[in-house]
């Protein structure tokens, strides 16, 4: 069975509404950087009203 290593990346929360005529670009850069290292976004997590703060990511240790 494999197991599995895990970190987040914060995000701004203002990214998720940025399609609703906000400016705010996803940190796209940074995940294609943690992309190539093999890491892939599984989750998002969200504060207490739903706003999505940071993403969950995992990579076969």
């Amino acid at each position: 069975m494999p197991s599995y290593e895990y970190r987040t990346v914060e995000v701004d929360s203002s990214v998720m509404v940025a399609g609703l005529g906000g400016n705010v670009d996803p940190p796209v850069g940074r995940l294609n950087e943690l992309g190539a290292d093999g890491w892939d976004v599984v989750a998002p997590i969200t504060d207490k009203r739903g706003a999505t703060v940071s993403l969950l990511l995992q990579r076969e240790a």
